[in-house]
């Protein structure tokens, strides 16, 4: 399958009718707001594809921001804004995830289900639905030169039912590109050999990505019997607004430890995520800036993970924005306990510089930790672990500069080597922290002079 949007000129635009995605015809379950968000088909789908593309100069659509429509006359199942008119699909997100904490049924715009090989090259892909694309147990995908904005100045001059403008902060879930692994597939015609469901051998390269949740997530699964993902390069790129370069939160599948020649254990233990390369990248208005997250119900083990040569700019703090450029932590959010015990290894920071002031977090895990006793979190049927489960953070930082004072830093069960090249973060052992320097030398800052360029053709 090569999909083609040959020209400038040529706009792909998604449907804004629910039906049109439903899982299965007849039965709406696609623009709602239920428990799971699993009820839509995606605007392109994929399916244990090789050597597949979307390629072209050309731009894809989702209409995030537009009123819905159905095809089924008088449809109950479209949702309505207070003032009776339909909802759009970034008022679903809205209205499921901030007022009902919920989920959203919205389509995403590239799904790629398994397979070999899959390109996107060139094209833009804006106002997306939700996710924007997701290759889910792909062995081989590149981006390159791929462009993703949304919301666009168009949208952004609309607001949604509640009166506010549209705006990254307003287009909920619309992540930029998140590989991820999914579970084995043994049942595969016309593509010969078994699809582990590993996400593997990944390249996005001379891309710019502006929206509204992760620019980019590194996902696992939660279940130890999904695939690894392994072997990604980011280089060359720009993000924008958006949540930044993230890995996790789900960062559980290990295939159930079947030896894989490009995935080296750590401890005897097969790693989730493994083998990530972050180089020549520049984050210019996220509220997060290079991020792993999980926590106790999705975790699983995170190795060689490396940032070469980023330049970070943060987003201005705001009564409820505290960005931060620098989140290492494996207290994503508060959840009950799978028993699933995230652990962060080889994590090195060579060459990163920090522009502005903002925030860091550098937290290992420990089930005995007071976050656990907090408010939110849950030791559930799988109860407390005895002994305490403890796997610190041990991560590398040489010539990693802050050029501000920071907003705030927090520190827990985190071992910090300090390179030659030395930190401006002012790291202090204690409460779990240790530091270990190694003889200073004298290494220049990242040059970010020229980092922070405008979006290309915006």
């Amino acid at each position: 399958m090569v999909f083609i949007v040959s020209d400038r000129i040529v706009t792909l635009f998604a449907s804004r009718d629910p039906r049109q995605y439903d899982k299965t015809k007849g039965t709406p379950s696609c623009g709602l707001i239920t428990a799971s968000d699993n009820g839509c088909n995606a605007l392109i789908t994929a399916s244990k594809a090789g050597n597949a593309a979307v390629v072209g100069d050309g731009t894809i659509d989702g209409r995030g921001g537009g009123p819905l429509v159905s095809s089924v006359p008088n449809d109950p199942a479209l949702l309505k804004r207070p003032d009776g008119a339909a909802m759009s699909w970034w008022d679903i997100g809205w209205k499921a995830n901030v007022v009902l904490s919920q989920s959203q049924n919205n389509p995403r715009l590239i799904q790629i289900n398994n397979g070999r090989t899959f390109t996107l090259c060139r094209v833009t892909l804006q106002n997306a639905l939700k996710f924007h694309v997701v290759p889910s147990g792909v062995e081989g995908f590149t981006a390159w030169g791929v462009k993703i904005y949304t919301p666009t100045a168009a949208c952004e001059a609309m607001t949604n039912y509640l009166g506010m403008p549209y705006s990254t902060l307003t287009a909920k879930n619309t992540d930029g590109i998140d590989p991820a692994s999914s579970g084995p597939i043994t049942s595969n015609p016309g593509n010969p050999g078994k699809l582990t469901g590993d996400a593997s051998n990944i390249v996005i390269a001379y891309t710019s990505i502006r929206t509204g949740d992760d620019n980019m997530a590194i996902k696992r699964g939660t279940a130890p019997v999904n695939g690894r993902s392994y072997n990604v390069t980011v280089a060359h790129s720009h993000f924008y607004e958006g949540h930044g370069m993230s890995i996790g939160s789900e960062s559980s599948g290990a295939d159930n430890g079947v030896a894989n020649a490009d995935v080296t254990p750590v401890g005897g233990v097969y790693p989730s995520v493994s083998n990530v390369n972050v180089y020549d990248l520049s984050i210019n208005g996220a509220d997060n800036g290079l991020r792993i997250k999980s926590d106790w119900s999705r975790g699983g083990l995170v190795s060689n993970i490396r940032y070469t040569n980023v330049c970070i700019r943060t987003s201005d703090p705001t009564p409820t924005l505290a960005p931060q450029a620098l989140i290492f932590s494996l207290y994503c959010s508060p959840t009950t306990s799978a028993g699933l015990y995230p652990n962060f290894q080889g994590i090195a920071l060579d060459g990163v510089r920090i522009v502005n002031a903002s925030g860091y977090t550098f937290q290992g895990f420990n089930s005995a930790s007071p976050v656990l006793l907090a408010a939110g979190w849950s030791a559930g049927t799988t109860g407390l672990s005895n002994p305490p489960v403890a796997n610190p953070l041990p991560i590398s930082l040489n010539n990693a500069v802050a050029d501000a004072a920071p907003l705030s830093l927090k520190g827990a069960d985190t071992q910090f080597a300090i390179g030659p090249g030395g930190t401006s973060l002012p790291l202090q052992a204690g409460s779990g922290v240790f530091v270990t320097l190694a003889a200073a030398a004298n290494v220049a800052p990242v040059d970010c002079s020229q980092a922070f360029v405008p979006f290309p053709g915006k």
